[in-house]
């Protein structure tokens, strides 16, 4: 065989490995325990359509999130991440936003008849990837907007279950779950963010880091995760009688797992937020990861100490798979 013959397997096995990068694929598990949280709300009318399509939904809707980023931060990563796709011309920038774009609207037309407060919900969450691209540039509010656009997830997850409901009859239970994920997701942003601060000062994106610097920077991002701890642990021990011993024990294990990666990675972000800014982020993946599953175990304990496996260990893989571009 000659080498001619062998160009265009390698093309293509380039270009696939090239639209799972787009798509962040490594990040199923962040989007998709999002959403099985969510999924923990009291069902109404739920039926297996629409939990399909809701898994759907947070199982790529991390990808459409990042690809709508990317396709705004070219600039910005032509100097932070210069192997992206984008950049590196393997997948034409508007090809790529648009076959993304046309693949969510088909899901939300099947939606829409399904479900239709689930349309409704993913047609908000894609907004909120919008309004984030533009908010970028402004310290703080950026990582908050993110935040509580990918907390969208866990309403996804919700709605999911609940077709029959109305589209703002989410349970108090489900606000308070969204509102700690949250949370975490704007303490993740944040900490993302520090690896980036060269590219998104050519960008002018006026990121925290940026604005106020890495070290004052790095002390804000410890706020994040304590307060989501706190408020999860507070929450689970309110509801200790409710939950039972066995739901507890599940919850409490990965709460705990996870206040020890938060611990980890921004530990290491204070001590380093210059040099080991990436090191401290797939940390920051992991406890993120955890905290989730510890939300959902404290209402579904089997279904998310058994997922909690093959998630993580689906995180280490493909986060391996990364760090050669030290880009998660």
């Amino acid at each position: 065989m000659t080498v001619n013959q062998l160009e265009p397997t390698v093309r293509t096995r380039d270009l696939v490995v090239a639209w799972a990068r787009m798509w962040r694929l490594h990040f199923v598990p962040f989007s998709l325990s999002a959403g099985l949280v969510g999924m923990t709300a009291p069902p109404a009318g739920a039926n297996a359509a629409s939990i399909v399509i809701g898994l759907l939904f947070c199982t790529l809707g991390y990808g459409v999130g990042v690809v709508i980023n990317d396709w705004f931060d070219r600039e910005a990563d032509a100097v932070n991440a210069p192997d992206r796709p984008f950049v590196t011309g393997l997948i034409n920038p508007h090809i790529g936003l648009a076959l993304t774009l046309t693949l969510s609207a088909a899901l939300m037309v099947v939606a829409v008849v399904v479900a239709p407060t689930l349309a409704l919900w993913s047609v908000i969450a894609i907004g909120g990837h919008l309004v984030y691209s533009w908010t970028k540039r402004i310290p703080m509010l950026g990582n908050l907007v993110n935040g509580v656009d990918m907390a969208l997830f866990t309403v996804l997850g919700a709605v999911a279950v609940r077709p029959d409901a109305g589209w703002l009859d989410i349970p108090a239970v489900t606000w308070f779950q969204t509102a700690l994920v949250a949370v975490t997701f704007s303490g993740f942003c944040l900490v993302g963010y520090f690896k980036d601060i060269e590219g998104d000062r050519v960008a002018g994106y006026r990121t925290l880091p940026v604005a106020i610097g890495t070290r004052a920077s790095s002390r804000i991002a410890v706020v994040f995760p304590i307060v989501a701890v706190v408020a999860a642990g507070t929450a689970a021990v309110a509801e200790a009688d409710s939950a039972g011993a066995y739901a507890e024990i599940v919850c409490w294990v990965l709460l705990i797992a996870s206040a020890l990666g938060f611990t980890q990675s921004l530990v290491t972000l204070n001590r380093a937020p210059e040099t080991r800014a990436y090191e401290a982020l797939v940390w920051f993946i992991r406890a993120t990861t955890l905290f989730f599953l510890s939300l959902g175990a404290l209402h579904r304990p089997t279904l998310f100490l058994v997922v909690a496996v093959p998630m993580m260990a689906y995180l280490e893989l493909t986060l391996r798979a990364t760090q050669s571009s030290r880009q998660a």
